[in-house]
C-alpha cells in the first residue's frame, strides 16, 4: 500500500483528470445578473467549448423544441432555448464530462457518480422551487458538484479505501468520519479546496465543504447547504448511483427544520424528481 498523500498532492493529482469544470464559474458570473446578461456574451462563452456548443445545438433542435426551421448557430439556440435552460444544459454538460471520469472507489459502477450527482442536482432544484429560499439555478449547480472531492479522493487514494471500509464497519461511524481517521482529511475538505482553486463562488465552496454537516456553514450560506443536504438524502433514498458510502451518512434534522424541509415535502417531490432525473440520465447530457 502506498503512503498517505498530503491534501495538497490529492488536489494536484485531481488537476490531471481531463475536463475539470473550470468554465462553470464564468457562466455563473454571467447569469448572476440575468438583467445584464445578453445572448451575445452567452454565445461567446459557449463557443469556447466545442462539446458544450454541440450539446446546446442538439437540445435546441430536439423534438422538445420542434420547429419548422433548424437552429444552425449557438446564438439562435440560446434565443430559442432561453438563458435558464442553456445554463442547465451547460452545468450538466461541463460537470458531467468531469464526473464521468470515474476511478475505482466507493463501490461505484460505471456512470454511478454522474447519475447520483445529477439526481442530487434535480432534487435540490425542485426543493428550491418549492421553498423559494435559494435560487434554482444555483441550487442545481450545487447539487451537481457537491461530490467533486470524492472523485479526487478516489483518483489519488484508492489504495486506502479498504482501510477506510474496515474502519467504518468496525466503528460504525459515517463514511466521511472513517476517511478522516484513516487519511487525516476527507472528501469534503478536498472538494472545498478544489472549488476555491477553480475560482468558484463562496456558496459552492461551502456546499462542497459542508454538505454533510450544514450547521458548520456560515449563516449566509446555510440555507443553500441545507437544501443540498436534504437533496442528498432524497437522492440516496431513490438509489441512483449511490456508492457504498451512501448509507453511512449524517442527517442534520435541526438544519432541515431551519430550511423548512420535512419528510412530507421530500415524499411529495419524489415523483417529479424521478421523472426529471430519468429524462436527463436517458438523454446522457454531458457524456459526449
Amino acid at each position: 500500500m502506498s503512503s498517505i498523500l498530503p491534501i495538497s498532492m490529492v488536489c494536484e493529482l485531481a488537476r490531471t483528470l481531463p475536463c475539470a469544470p473550470a468554465l462553470l464559474p464564468k457562466l455563473i458570473a454571467l447569469l448572476s445578473d440575468p438583467e445584464k446578461a445578453n445572448a451575445k456574451e452567452m454565445e461567446s462563452l459557449i463557443m469556447r467549448d466545442p462539446g458544450l456548443a454541440t450539446s446546446v445545438l442538439r437540445f435546441a433542435n430536439s423534438a422538445f423544441f420542434s420547429r419548422t426551421f433548424p437552429c444552425e448557430t449557438v446564438g439562435d439556440a440560446v434565443m430559442r432555448i432561453g438563458f435558464r435552460q442553456v445554463y442547465r444544459i451547460a452545468a450538466s454538460s461541463i460537470a458531467g464530462r468531469w464526473l464521468i471520469n470515474q476511478p475505482q472507489g466507493y463501490g461505484w459502477e460505471p456512470g454511478d457518480l454522474y447519475k447520483h450527482s445529477l439526481c442530487v442536482g434535480v432534487s435540490v432544484e425542485h426543493l428550491a422551487k418549492k421553498t423559494k429560499q435559494v435560487p434554482e439555478e444555483l441550487a442545481y449547480t450545487s447539487g451537481l458538484l457537491h461530490d467533486v472531492g470524492k472523485l479526487a479522493l478516489a483518483h489519488a487514494c484508492a489504495d486506502h479505501f479498504e482501510s477506510i471500509r474496515s474502519y467504518q464497519e468496525i466503528k460504525q461511524v459515517s463514511w466521511r468520519q472513517a476517511e478522516h481517521t484513516i487519511l487525516g482529511y476527507d472528501h469534503t475538505e478536498i472538494g472545498g479546496v478544489l472549488m476555491e482553486e477553480w475560482g468558484y463562488p463562496a456558496s459552492l465552496v461551502q456546499v462542497a465543504r459542508f454538505y454533510p454537516r450544514p450547521s458548520l456553514a456560515t449563516p449566509d450560506q446555510r440555507l443553500l447547504v441545507g437544501h443540498v443536504h436534504a437533496a442528498k438524502h432524497l437522492a440516496t433514498l431513490l438509489g441512483y448511483g449511490v456508492g457504498e458510502d451512501g448509507f453511512h451518512t449524517e442527517l442534520d434534522e435541526a438544519v432541515l427544520k431551519e430550511c423548512g424541509i420535512t419528510e412530507e415535502l421530500l415524499e411529495e417531490l419524489l415523483p417529479s424528481v424521478v421523472k426529471d432525473a430519468e429524462k436527463l440520465i436517458a438523454a446522457g447530457m454531458g457524456t459526449e
